[in-house]
């Protein structure tokens, strides 16, 4: 007897863009490029003890409003 198990509650498949697509379709301006740099400065510094400051990394990966940012990390204490 053969019971199928994979993909039982799959309704269907749809193919992610390349990144090099998205690239392409939505470039990084200026603006976005220098936020991302500062970030990531920042970030270094703090690893490697630079500066006192405590770096948390949580969820929801697609946060992008720091107002909410905020309010969902209020809710974490």
């Amino acid at each position: 007897m053969s019971v199928t198990t994979d993909d039982t509650r799959i309704r269907g498949y749809r193919e992610l863009s390349p990144p090099a697509h998205l690239l392409r379709e939505y470039p990084l301006d200026d603006s976005t490029a220098q936020v991302v740099a500062g970030s990531r400065q920042a970030i270094h510094r703090i690893l490697h003890g630079m500066d006192d400051r405590l770096l948390v990394i949580i969820g929801p990966c697609s946060i992008h409003d720091p107002k909410a940012a905020r309010e969902y990390a209020s809710r974490l204490v």
